[in-house]
């Protein structure tokens, strides 16, 4: 109180110094990300988490609303953009390898293909991923063993860690994997009864002893 009434003027408060903050290693990436067209702070906030950044949504929004409108004035209205909803991972997994059974349920649309094309842009190895199970489901098809060799290949150097796991599960069990490309046979039949007996254990609640399940399952009415 004593400063502000010896005072001759007002005393105009000193600009606060920004120090640094967990943003500023990521800030090169959220100036990509805007300049990409991208203008929602969720999205881009889940990205820096991915990469590795600590702080909080709102620290992410601020920023991006900084570099948006760097005069601080927002406008209240904005020009409507046509969105479509944020698809399931089942859908999306559809859409990427072209899975029959959901191509027939629903036809692929113009907005689907731009969808993929964005997706694989903004993150390349999502398109790389894409090409290997493409090419596997068509090599499954064909029944090609030694183009499944040079796949397996191309598998283990993937830049998805994912991928490159599955690569070594396969190599774990390689002559299984060979014989299921040249033997006609599959265990559909044994998922089949063991479907059965699961339904046949649920339909008892778990509360009858192996002997009455043993019956219903070797002797059904």
């Amino acid at each position: 109180m004593r400063k502000f009434i010896t005072a001759g003027t007002f005393p105009e408060r000193a600009p606060k110094a920004r120090g640094p903050t967990p943003l500023d290693p990521y800030r090169s990436y959220i100036e990509e990300r805007i300049a990409q067209g991208c203008r929602c702070p969720r999205l881009i906030w889940q990205e820096l988490k991915q990469r590795g950044y600590t702080g909080s949504r709102a620290a992410v929004q601020n920023c991006v609303v900084r570099l948006l409108f760097p005069q601080g004035k927002v406008p209240l209205l904005q020009a409507p953009v046509r969105t479509m909803p944020c698809p399931s991972v089942r859908r999306v997994f559809g859409w990427l390898v072209g899975w029959r059974k959901l191509a027939v349920e629903e036809p692929r649309s113009v907005d689907h293909e731009r969808f993929v094309q964005a997706l694989c842009k903004i993150e390349p190895v999502v398109g790389e991923v894409r090409s290997l199970a493409r090419e596997f489901l068509g090599l499954m098809h064909r029944r090609s063993p030694r183009q499944f060799d040079r796949w397996l290949k191309r598998l283990s150097r993937c830049d998805a860690a994912e991928m490159r796991r599955f690569a070594q599960s396969l190599r774990a069990d390689l002559p299984a994997v060979r014989a299921a490309f040249k033997l006609p046979w599959s265990n559909g039949q044994t998922e089949g009864h063991v479907n059965r007996l699961k339904f046949l254990k649920r339909q008892m609640y778990g509360r009858a002893n192996i002997e009455l399940l043993r019956l219903r399952v070797l002797k059904p009415n």
